[in-house]
This record gives C-alpha cells, structure tokens and sequence, in this order.
C-alpha cells in the first residue's frame, strides 16, 4: 500500500485532546482517501458532548435534523399514558428529540422504521420499539400525561418519566427494515437476539441457535441511524433518505465503499444520486465537497450536534457536513420504487465447517442485491463417529484462452538494508509460491532508486520468467510541475528495456499507487497522457499503464491515460460483513473495455499512535479472506488476466505474506515480530497455479494450514497506550485452517481448551474452531497414521493482553 504524507492529521475525534502531530512519510494511509492526503489541512475537533438529566439514570436523545418528513401516519390508537423503566428505556427501537415535536412527528418516525410502539415523552421526545424492556409500561391515569407538544401546545406529549403510547395496528408498516429467514449453517450456540440498541447502530438477529441442532432464525438490518431518523427526499430523482444525523469521521471512514472528493459545486442531492447510483444504501456529505458512499455502516459512530457547519459548494442554503464532521443519510426507498429492499445471506463456492458441533445437517438460503454480486452454493455436514463431515470445495475456473499473471506488491521502502542477495531470496520464494513478478512501489527516498536497481539485476539473473515492474507512489513523489513528470519518465525509462521487465499485450507494465489529482501543473489529470504517456511513447517506451487512483469510477472509460485499473480497495472488506464480489462489478462497469486488475489480501491491521504514523485500524479478515478472495478471483478469470497480491511485505499493516526481512517501520514490531505469515504459501501456491491455467493443481501432499490473532476481539489491553482500533468490533474469535488432502481423511484442530475432529474429502477444505486460552495445533490423519501436523511455539491466545495486536499467526505444516 502506498504512504501518507507529512500533512496529514489526525482525525481521531476525543474529547479535549489537542491537535495531533503530524504524520510522517513513509507509510500510508487508507486508500480511498489516500489522493486526498497530499493537500488536505484539516485539523483535529474537540467532540463535544450533552448530557440530560440524572433520573432513572438515562439521557436525553440527540436532536432531529430539520429535514423531515410531514406526511400523517395512518393505523395508529393511543394505549394511554404509561410510566417509563427504570436505567433503561421502556421502547429501545430508535428515539429523538426535536423542538417541533406533535405525536404525528413521532409516530411518522417509528412508522417508516416499521416499528409496532411509538411514544411521547417530555414535550419533545420520542420513542420506538417493538416491546416492552424494564420495568415500566404500567398504566397511568390519562391526565399524567399532560405536557404541552413542543411542536403545538393543542396536543399533548407525555411528562417527565411518563409516556403517551401508541400502537401500530395498520395493514402497512411502511418502509420496514428487510427480513431474511435462513438456516444457519451449522450451529454456534445458544443465543436469543435483544431488540435494537437506541443508540448504537447495527444489526439485530432474533431467535434461538442451539448447538447441535438444524437451527432456523430471523435477521433484521434496522435503518441503522443512532438516534435521529428525518427524511430527506432528493429532488433530483425523489428517492427518499433518512437524515441519520452529523457523525465523527475519522482517516478509517465512516463510509468506505466509494468517496468523490473536491466536488466544488457538490449538493446533497448529487452526493445522494450518486450512492444510490452505485448501488449504495449509504450515503455521507462532508468538508463542503466531499461524497462518501458505503454497503453498510461501523457498528459504533459518535455524533456531534455542532459539527456539521459547513455550506454545500453547490448550494450555500444546505449544510454538507464539517471539517471531519459527515451527515449520513440511508435510503429508504429508490426512485420510482417500492420500500422493499433485498437482504443478502451469501455462502461462497466452497465448503466450511465451524467446529462447535457434531450433529448438524443444513442447507444455505441465497438471494442477492444489485450492489453484490455472489453465488452461493450449499455447504454440508453430518454426524459420524469421527466428527463433522465436511465435502471439499468446488475446483471449477471458467476457462480462458489469454495468459494470466499473478504480482505481489513489494514495498520498496521496506528494503533500505536489501543487498542483491536479499532481493534474490525474495524472488525465489516468490516464484515457488506461483507468483510471476513484484509490482515494486516506489517511494520518494533517495535511496530506493538503487534498491529498485539491485532488484532488477537479481531478477534478471534469477531468469525463470520472473518479472518486475515499478508502482509509482503518487503520495509522496511530486506531481505537481512538468518536471515531476519528466522525473518519473526517466524512471521508467531506466528499467523499460530489461530482460526481467514485465510486459503486458508486448507493452512495457506501470502502476502507480493513487495519483488522480496528479496535474503537473496543468490544471488538469489529463497531464498523464500528455506529459508521461505520450513522452515515454516518444522517447520510444511503449506502456501498459494500469494505476490504483481512488476518483470518481464513472470517468475510467474516458481516462484516455489508463489502460486499466488495479481496485486496491477490492482485496479487503469495508465493514463488519465479509468481502463481496460487488466493488469488482462496479468497476469492470465502469472500466468498459479497459482492464480490470483485482486485489487479494490475506490481512490488514495498523497500529501506529498519534505521536507516530496516526494510523489504528483493521479490515475485517475472518472466514478465510485469504482463500476467499482467490476464489472470488478465479472465477472471473474470464474477465481479467492480471490480480495483485496486496502485499510480499507491508509489515506495518500486516499484509505481508512474505518472510518477515528487511527494515520495519519504527513500532510495528511490536505487532509483526513472531507472526509469520510464509504459511500461507502453500495456499498462494494452489491458487496462484489455478487463476493462471484455469485448472486446479492435483493435491499431492497433505498440507494444513491455520492462523489465529492472539487475543479475544473485545479484550481490554492492560498497557496500550494506542487505544483499541477501529474495526475491532468486526471481528471474531476463531482459529481458522484450510487443509489440502491427497484422500478423504481426519481432521483435528485444538484452540486452548477447545478441540473439534472433522471427516474431510480429498481436496481443499475449510475448517474453524472457536478460540480459547492457549496454543494451537492441527493434525491429518489416515487410516490410523498423522500424514500432517503443526503445533505452534511461542504463540498462545489469551483474553488478557498487554497490548492490542489483531495481527494474525500463521502456521502450516510446511513451513
């Protein structure tokens, strides 16, 4: 990945925390902000917090936003005036306060949230729910209730710690959330799902799982707002929105799935129009000019009542968010559409089995959205007396007549103490793990120009095909003058006609990592044409230009300087939900008939404070991400010839699938050293082999490999003084391995205490057992013989750590 620039700044919002310092070159930031980078100079704001009240132990809800709907909710009676619980809320759905509040307001909320209770509280608040939680709910006499609406003295709106309840009991519920009814997979545990959080947003799943049995449940996507649920109707196509309030960004992003940034004459409606366009249910406006679009929503956000300040570039009436402050607003119905929308339960072309029990027998519900695209396939297991039986995965690739090539991205800043020697061990494990060649990412040091030297005098020595090619760091190489551009045209030039330089279509292959406002001062990105593509083609270099840039995806067709486009963003998911196929077909959409270059990544976690490089985060990397992806991948090798591995050595970010070698980043050690990850070459290997020929190799070995993060998701760190990092929450406790069997077999796989044997087939298949205090192993065995095993040393999980690392241990039998 590529590094943040010097002007950075924090944007962790706390409460009385100063400006942050600066980061420093040399690492980077996250992807889709990572062109912003380079100029922005925003500082950091003071969240601001309100505190109501100190009876029953509650607060007050936040403000509604002054957008709202005014339409008259039909099929609602009065149950009367009842007495609200006490350190809880009797109605636990979603509420608001607001300075226009009628029982109409209120009822109008709850109504289009789909919720069966509405009420009054206070003059101007209001609650929705589906139940009673607490100990309130007892009847009161009708004249308790006798504060005057804030929105019209005429009605009445309940007392302090009393409220006018009402019940829906109409034929519509309007726009309620989407219900999906599913079998799960296999059984996990004995739970019942609690009714949605009033103020923290998300997903809430009803029923009962109980282990060792078929279990069927229902789950409920609610409007994820926090507690403030106006509606915005856009002119522009009269889709309508929930206002969900003015949220705390931060450099991971509340929204992640698309942003436009420096849209000067940007509205609400056209950031709206242009989510919803793309297929996203969320939508954010911020700075003035900035559009963020996302699938889903982080599970935990802060609101602000102040932050969102700023005028719409477009139209000064309208607020667009503030200086790291972001409206968010979540579609309820599409243009000239209905209120239903689709939920989606996806399970990937291959087989697992979770390790927690023994008698299951299931099968998988599928159905799709338009912003995804997956093939869901039923994933089976039975009871015998050697445990769970798990068929192995599908090894069909569709076929294709054009050769394809697998390149791992190596950080070049990573390398200030490579010889040739270093570069020529890398190579070689490489290629033996199926890899064709290194995108090198080349930064702005002075140094790196020698290092990018030795590696392509090792790899032209190493022969064997294995090519390399530069991926210029646009965050911190200049672009800002026609010098610039002349600069990395003689950078390309200097390497062009090497025998170990990779070639794509007989053209000579460059990437870049972001550079979309790259003008070099032109005023316009068209410069890549006319002052690097165009003289490169004159001084006789001939180039297939494939760069990762982060801008608008509708003006890849008409982007005459790319051939292609490398999705960095696709090898990962964006939020708490495992990664889809639906940010490839956005692309490929969009790119027409350029290339499409997807990414594959097996982790992603940083952990730098705000004295260092200010970056804490994770992506989500469970249920197999690794293999996952590849699969994704491979079938649509149809589509696209090339994919990059993200990373041979990100250290600092934990991506790396090569050996741990070389210069850390200053402090990562502390979440890299004694967590290798060259386990995963056997997988690499496997797949790399089947993206590339379009067959799956024949198993010859018996191979396991397993990885685990070393401590519970939601631990408390005894002695960090980073904080937990954002996305910790969207994560879980497994160990996970995938075996590869010449025959059908026995599987067992330890966690600490928890031990879980699996019948397998011959081929690939994934395992998972839940994680418990100490080590792990994992072993294959047939006919009464152990064919592979690994047991770890030096690693142990423990609900108790020193320091947060959700940095994942890999160990595999070969290795």
């Amino acid at each position: 990945m590529a590094p943040v620039v010097a002007s950075l700044l924090t944007s962790l919002a706390i409460l009385s925390l100063a400006e942050a310092s600066p980061l420093s070159p040399g690492r980077h930031a996250r992807p889709d902000v990572a062109n912003l980078l380079s100029t922005s100079k925003r500082g950091l704001h003071t969240l601001l917090s309100r505190y109501y009240g100190t009876a029953h132990g509650l607060t007050r809800p936040p403000p509604l936003q002054n957008k709202r709907d005014a339409s008259i909710p039909a099929g609602w009676t009065s149950v009367g005036c009842v007495d609200e619980s006490w350190d809880e809320r009797l109605l636990q759905g979603t509420s608001f306060s607001s300075s226009s509040m009628t029982p109409t307001l209120c009822l109008t909320q709850c109504q289009k949230l789909g919720f069966t209770y509405g009420g009054t509280e206070f003059g101007d608040e209001c609650y929705c729910g589906d139940s009673f939680v607490g100990s309130g709910g007892v009847a009161a006499t009708a004249s308790t209730c006798n504060m005057p609406c804030a929105g019209d003295s005429s009605e009445t709106c309940g007392q302090s710690w009393y409220i006018s309840l009402y019940m829906y009991n109409g034929t519509s519920a309007g726009c309620a959330a989407s219900t999906t009814t599913a079998t799960a997979a296999i059984a996990t545990a004995n739970t019942t799902g609690a009714a949605l959080n009033p103020v923290v947003p998300g997903t809430t799943t009803t029923g009962t799982t109980t282990t060792g049995a078929a279990t069927t449940g229902t789950t409920t996507t609610g409007a994820a707002s926090p507690t403030s649920t106006s509606t915005h109707t856009d002119s522009q196509d009269s889709s309508e929105w929930y206002s969900l309030g003015c949220a705390v960004d931060t450099s991971a992003r509340v929204l992640s799935g698309y942003s436009q940034e420096y849209w000067y004459n940007m509205t609400t409606d056209d950031c709206l129009t242009k989510c919803e366009g793309m297929g996203y249910p969320f939508a954010g406006t911020e700075f003035g000019q900035e559009c963020y679009c996302a699938l889903t929503l982080p599970t935990t956000i802060s609101y602000s009542t102040t932050g969102c300040n700023m005028n719409c570039g477009g139209d000064s009436t309208e607020t667009c968010g503030g200086n790291w402050f972001i409206e968010l607003y979540e579609l309820i119905s599409a243009a000239n559409a209905s209120c239903t929308t689709t939920a989606t339960t996806s399970i990937g072309n291959n087989n697992l089995a979770i390790g927690t029990a023994t008698t299951t027998t299931t099968t998988a519900a599928t159905t799709t959205t338009a912003a995804a695209i997956t093939t869901a396939t039923t994933a089976t297991t039975t009871a015998n007396a050697a445990g769970t039986t798990v068929t192995a995965a599908a090894t069909s690739a569709p076929s294709s007549s054009t050769t394809h090539n697998v390149w791992a991205h190596h950080m070049v800043g990573n390398t200030y103490p490579y010889a040739v020697s270093d570069w020529a061990s890398d190579i070689a494990e490489a290629y033996a793990a199926g890899i064709d060649g290194f995108a090198l990412n080349m930064g702005s040091d002075s140094w790196q120009p020698d290092r990018i030297n030795d590696a392509y005098t090792a790899a032209t020595s190493f022969g064997n095909g294995f090519k390399l090619f530069l991926s210029l760091d646009m965050t911190v190489l200049s672009c800002g003058s026609s010098s610039d551009a002349a600069n990395l045209v003689s950078l390309v030039q200097s390497h062009a006609s090497s025998s170990a330089q990779a070639m794509h279509n007989g053209q000579v292959l460059v990437s870049t990592f972001a550079g979309s406002d790259c003008t070099f001062g032109t005023g316009s990105n068209n410069a890549w044409q006319t002052l690097f593509v165009n003289a490169l083609t004159n001084d006789g270099v001939d180039i297939f230009f494939v760069p990762s840039v982060f801008s608008d995806v509708s003006t890849f067709s008409s982007d005459t300087w790319m051939d292609g486009e490398l999705n960095w963003n696709s090898g990962w998911p964006m939020g708490s939900t495992d990664l889809t196929t639906a940010s490839d077909t956005t692309y490929m959409n969009a790119l027409g008939s350029k290339e499409y270059m997807p990414a594959i990544s097996p982790f992603f976690f940083t952990h730098f404070g705000v004295n260092s490089w200010n970056k804490n985060w994770l992506y989500r990397s469970d249920d197999w991400l690794y293999a996952t992806r590849w699969e994704q991948v491979i079938a649509m090798r149809d589509s696209v010839k090339m994919t990059e591995i993200l990373t041979w050595n990100d250290f600092g970010e934990s991506s790396y699938i090569g050996p741990i070698h070389g210069a850390l980043p200053a402090g990562s050690d502390a979440w890299v050293d004694g967590y290798d990850h060259q386990g995963l070459s056997a997988l690499t290997k496997y797949y790399a082999t089947a993206f590339k020929t379009g067959s799956y190799p024949a198993i010859t070995t018996d191979t396991i490999v397993m990885w685990s993060r070393p401590h519970s998701y939601d631990a408390v760190a005894t002695s960090d003084s980073v904080g937990r990092p954002t996305g910790w929450d969207w994560t879980q406790d497994y160990l996970y391995a995938v075996v590869l069997c010449t025959e059908a077999a026995t599987v067992t796989l330890t966690a600490g205490s928890n031990t879980q044997t699996f019948s397998v087939s011959a081929g690939l298949s994934k395992l998972k057992v839940a994680s418990s205090a100490g080590g792990i192993s994992g072993s294959i065995a047939r006919n009464g013989a152990t064919t592979a095993s690994y047991t770890s040393t030096g690693f142990s999980w423990t609900t108790t750590p020193a320091t947060y690392n959700y940095n994942y241990f890999v160990g595999s039998s070969s290795s």
